[in-house]
């Protein structure tokens, strides 16, 4: 079974949604996913015009998907930088059970018990999901920091421009819900 690649962003509420549904397909062994980085630049558009207005509904639209999983969405104090996070996601995959990271580190941010630019929080969840912690502050530094701009990089160069967004054979599918539509076309029931 082909791995599909499934863009995330560990702070954006839409993603959470997708990869909780995404995560149940691939324990009840219907689908294989990759999953991958794409680190959202939200701090760019809080000054723009009617932003605080758009961030409230985003947050009451994703509870209208969310509530029905069980799954709470608190919307965060502020506006974060995920690349940490997003870091210890391909470290994840590297050492660990990157399952268990993003249902962990999704489920904490949106309690408000996560920071994802802080490397103590991060470096906690890893810890939880099995990985070897020793060595995530160098690799935050060196190797992951390349690895995750190189994975933006291959976002970029496959036409991702916002998460969460599926590619099945070559189609984006872009948003929670189209998640339904792309496992049609990758054939999952």
């Amino acid at each position: 079974m082909t791995a599909i690649p499934f863009y995330i962003d560990l702070k954006s509420p839409y993603s959470f949604v997708a990869a909780h549904r995404g995560l149940a397909l691939a324990r009840a062994g219907k689908v294989q996913f990759d999953w991958r980085p794409f680190t959202l630049d939200i701090g760019s558009r809080t000054g723009a015009p009617g932003w605080r207005n758009r961030a409230r509904y985003v947050y009451r639209d994703v509870r209208r998907f969310a509530t029905p999983l069980g799954l709470t969405i608190r919307g965060p104090k502020e506006v974060y930088d995920s690349s940490v996070a997003q870091t210890g996601l391909l470290y994840a995959k590297q050492h660990g059970d990157a399952a268990a990271y993003i249902e962990n580190t999704f489920a904490a941010f949106f309690n408000r018990e996560l920071a994802p630019d802080n490397v103590a929080d991060v470096t906690a969840q890893l810890e939880r999901c099995g990985c070897p912690v020793d060595g995530f502050g160098d690799y935050l530094q060196g190797e992951g920091a390349a690895a995750l701009a190189a994975a933006q990089e291959e976002a970029d160069q496959a036409g991702v421009f916002a998460v969460p967004t599926v590619i099945v054979e070559g189609e984006l599918y872009w948003g929670q819900d189209r998640f339904d539509m792309a496992m049609q076309a990758a054939g999952v029931d």
